[in-house]
């Protein structure tokens, strides 16, 4: 599934992809939890309200810039 396909996605559709998909890292910004996850053709972040115990919002890209939040967090043995 590429960027463009996943974008017309509903909120239920695009979890639904998401879970398809492979986990690759998970991040802490604003009281959210963002996980980061690859589909076939795009990254997708998904936000996620710990309190709330809800999903808020996907976010899809291809720009592997995106991904320094979760470079930077990483933790490689030298």
């Amino acid at each position: 599934m590429n960027l463009y396909e996943f974008n017309t996605l509903d909120l239920n559709e695009k979890a639904e992809a998401v879970w398809r998909g492979t986990f690759l890292a998970d991040r802490e910004a604003d009281g959210l939890v963002i996980q980061l996850y690859i589909l076939s053709g795009c990254y997708v972040e998904l936000f996620y309200d710990r309190a709330a115990n809800k999903i808020k919002d996907f976010h899809a890209f291809t720009n592997k810039q995106l991904l320094a939040p979760y470079l930077a967090q990483s933790k490689f043995p030298l």
